[in-house]
C-alpha cells in the first residue's frame, strides 16, 4: 500500500521572498500594525491549506489502497499452492537423502540450494494460504484438479516412486551423484508444468509473481544440473 504523499515545506520554501532593491520603500509605506495583521493573515491561510491538502491526501491515499487490495485466490491459486507444498516436501527428502551420505561429494551444494530456497517458498506459501483460511491438502487429497488433470499426490508431475527415492538412499559414489541429478531434473520439470499453468490462470498478483519465478529458477536449474552430469561424465 502507498504511502500518503509527505509535505516537506509548510511554508512552501521560497514561494515569499524579499526583493532587495525595494523592500525598504515598500516597508515604509506599511504600518507595523498593517504589516502584522497582512503577515498573520498569510500565515493563517497558509495553514489552512496545508490542512486542506493533508485532508485531500489522505482520502486520495485510503482510495489508492483501496484500489490496490489484493484480489482473493482463485482455485487455481489455492489448489497450486497446496499441492507445491506437497511438491517442494518431497525435494527436500530428495536432497535430504543424498547429504545424509554424501555431503561432501560433487552434487553436495545442488542440494543443499534446494533446501535453502524450498524451505524459504514453503513459509510463502502456508502463510498465503492461511491469510484467506486455507489449510495445506490432505495427503489422501486429488492433487492437480486446478489444471484439469486430477490424481492423487503421490502421483503429481514429478513425484518420485517409494522404489526410486529407496534406490538414491542406497546408492554410493558416482551412482548417488547421477541418481540425484536426474531425479532432482525429473522433479523439476514436473514442478515447472505446475507453476506455468498457475502463472497462467492464478488471480492473486503475488501468486502468480510466485508461479513465475518457480518456474524461471526450476528451469536454470535443471540447464545446471545437465551442465554439472555433464562435467562429471555422468552421463
Amino acid at each position: 500500500m502507498r504511502s500518503p504523499a509527505r509535505v516537506d515545506d509548510a511554508t512552501g520554501g521560497d514561494a515569499i521572498s524579499s526583493d532587495a532593491g525595494g523592500s525598504g520603500e515598500v516597508a515604509q509605506t506599511i504600518s507595523d500594525d498593517a504589516a502584522d495583521t497582512l503577515f498573520r493573515g498569510v500565515m493563517i491561510a497558509m495553514a489552512v491549506a496545508v490542512v486542506v491538502g493533508l485532508f485531500a491526501g489522505a482520502a486520495i491515499w485510503a482510495l489508492q489502497g483501496d484500489d490496490e487490495a489484493p484480489l482473493p485466490m482463485n482455485t487455481v491459486d489455492v489448489g497450486f499452492l497446496q499441492d507445491m507444498i506437497d511438491h517442494h516436501e518431497q525435494a527436500l527428502l530428495i536432497s535430504e537423502l543424498y547429504l545424509d551420505d554424501h555431503a561432501e561429494r560433487p552434487a553436495g551444494p545442488y542440494a543443499r540450494e534446494v533446501i535453502m530456497f524450498q524451505e524459504r517458498d514453503l513459509g510463502w506459501m502456508r502463510d498465503w494460504l492461511a491469510e484467506e483460511g486455507y489449510a495445506p491438502g490432505e495427503p489422501d487429497r486429488i492433487a492437480m484438479e486446478w489444471m484439469g488433470e486430477p490424481t492423487p499426490v503421490a502421483d503429481m508431475r514429478g513425484m518420485q516412486s517409494p522404489e526410486r527415492l529407496a534406490e538414491l538412499a542406497d546408492a554410493t559414489g558416482e551412482e548417488a551423484d547421477r541418481l540425484f541429478f536426474e531425479i532432482m531434473t525429473d522433479h523439476h520439470i514436473g514442478g515447472v508444468h505446475m507453476a506455468d499453468h498457475a502463472a497462467a490462470n492464478g488471480q492473486r498478483e503475488e501468486i502468480v509473481q510466485f508461479a513465475e519465478s518457480v518456474s524461471r529458477n526450476q528451469r536454470i536449474e535443471v540447464v545446471e544440473y545437465r551442465q554439472a552430469m555433464e562435467r562429471l561424465g555422468l552421463t
